[in-house]
């Protein structure tokens, strides 16, 4: 099992939002079929980066279902071998942010065969420190709560979701001098 990084937790104004779809939750025996990430320099989106990716395993009608995501939409995309270089140059040093970043980030690091070395932070766990009387934390349960662009099981839309996330919650931990 590779290293998916170190966890922290910490303000930040330039970081990655990273997100992920899969066929399944088992990163031993799934495939991702999407990556989206957001690059944030001054707590604004500066850049996006969104990819379709050939698993090489038949997808699903459950998860064709949840992400939208069919077999014909992957067939012609490029394998998980060939977007590697430019994933990992996209993030570069920066902070990546998810929510349940541990779940994206084993299986980047797995399907990457690589030691991360990058810090992560996760929305669940600020979102909990902030709104701990919710029951669920969820990231459709907190769009819901609290107003934010939906969230669709795709890659790209879910970083939208998660980064409004991140800075909601940052700005109450400011608020509350946590920070």
């Amino acid at each position: 099992m590779y290293s998916r990084g170190f966890y922290v937790k910490k303000k930040v104004d330039n970081y990655c939002v990273l997100d992920i779809e899969t066929t399944g939750l088992s990163w031993q025996d799934d495939a991702i079929i999407e990556i989206g990430i957001l690059k944030i320099r001054n707590n604004k989106i500066v850049e996006r980066y969104s990819q379709l990716i050939q698993p090489h395993v038949r997808i699903s009608a459950f998860i064709t279902q949840l992400t939208g995501i069919t077999n014909e939409m992957v067939r012609n995309m490029p394998s998980i071998d060939e977007i590697k270089e430019d994933v990992l140059h996209f993030i570069g040093n920066d902070i990546i942010i998810g929510h349940n970043t541990s779940f994206d980030l084993n299986f980047i690091a797995n399907h990457f065969e690589i030691d991360l070395k990058n810090q992560y932070m996760d929305t669940v766990q600020f979102s909990r420190l902030v709104y701990p009387q919710l029951k669920h934390h969820r990231l459709s349960d907190m769009v819901e709560y609290l107003h934010l662009s939906n969230n669709e099981h795709r890659a790209l839309a879910d970083c939208i979701s998660t980064y409004e996330l991140y800075e909601n919650c940052k700005n109450e931990l400011i608020k509350k001098r946590y920070f």
